[in-house]
């Protein structure tokens, strides 16, 4: 989100967490003390269509948006559970959403959205688990194995989501040269390209000493995971996370190659985002298709379920 919009977004939710607090205050003033225990629900529902909006394209259909609130709804109580405020977890999750100043059209459809699936979350055994969510994958979603490298996360399975392939964003490319690539790095984290590289070859690369073909070689992948993302990979000499090394370099996704190409080095990403739980492209092909949100989270996580909380 540009700085501009988030600016934005942190203003119009300042305005709505005073108008929603309102009420809790003055009945303090008019009822005593006792009367100073909000209810966690009213108070959550509120905010949760500005929480969607933020997150969904307009064009997404209705079905789609739905699937998005409940999957917000149960990352909200999730949050809750651990012992974040409820203005905390809102405030948390509009200023992460992708898209602020949803139109008056949209915000009335995440409202309805809201309404119609009240109290309904995602659960597994039992128990209110969150599910993460993706612009757009590589034809196959991550498991929970595969993104947080252990079994507790048991509703997060490799699911097939071939609308994705058609996407405009299933295949990008970011390129640098040599010292393009150094000064990036550096940016997000002081000093690590002399980790990688030694302080020595590093300023040689930044000098234009180096070849582009003699750096690209030294990015190694290592491991990837079932879904073909990138999980660990060799920079030099600094062995690193292959979501690390995407936020570092501010890659579409972990999915990528490195290729050499007009005089710099190519990473060709598969898919927007980490790649794990809901694919919105998938969520919203399916819902073209005629499919429910319930039928749509059902498929992205066939080991839990979309129930009332």
């Amino acid at each position: 989100m540009c700085e501009g919009m988030k600016q934005s977004t942190q203003k119009v939710l300042t305005v709505i967490l005073g108008v929603l607090s309102f009420p809790f205050f003055a009945a303090g003033i008019f009822n005593g003390r006792e009367a100073l225990v909000p209810e966690k629900q009213p108070e959550l529902e509120a905010f949760l269509a500005a929480a969607a909006a933020a997150e969904i394209p307009e064009e997404y259909p209705y079905e789609a948006v739905k699937a998005q609130v409940i999957l917000v709804r149960s990352r909200c109580y999730v949050k809750e559970e651990r012992g974040e405020s409820t203005e905390t977890v809102i405030r948390e999750l509009v200023q992460e959403g992708k898209n602020a100043g949803a139109s008056r059209e949209e915000s009335a459809r995440c409202e309805q959205a809201v309404k119609e699936t009240e109290d309904v979350v995602l659960k597994c055994g039992g128990k209110v688990v969150e599910g993460p969510f993706f612009r757009t994958g590589n034809g196959m979603t991550r498991s929970g194995k595969d993104i947080f490298q252990n079994a507790g996360y048991p509703w997060l399975v490799n699911v097939e989501s071939p609308w994705d392939i058609d996407s405009e964003n299933y295949l990008s490319s970011i390129s640098f040269s040599a010292e393009e690539l150094i000064r990036t790095l550096d940016e997000k984290e002081e000093a690590i390209s002399e980790k990688m590289f030694g302080e020595e070859e590093r300023n040689e690369i930044l000098s234009g000493n180096v070849g582009v073909e003699q750096v690209a070689e030294q990015i190694q992948i290592t491991a990837t995971d079932t879904a073909g993302y990138v999980t660990e990979l060799t920079v030099g000499n600094l062995k690193i996370a292959g979501e690390t090394f995407r936020e570092l370099l501010g890659l579409p996704s972990s999915c990528f190659s490195v290729q050499t190409l007009d005089g710099k080095i190519r990473f060709l990403c598969q898919g927007l985002g980490h790649g794990a739980g809901l694919s919105q492209t998938g969520a919203a092909a399916m819902a073209e298709e005629g499919k429910s949100a319930v039928e749509i989270l059902q498929y992205y996580f066939p080991m839990a379920a979309a129930e009332r909380k």
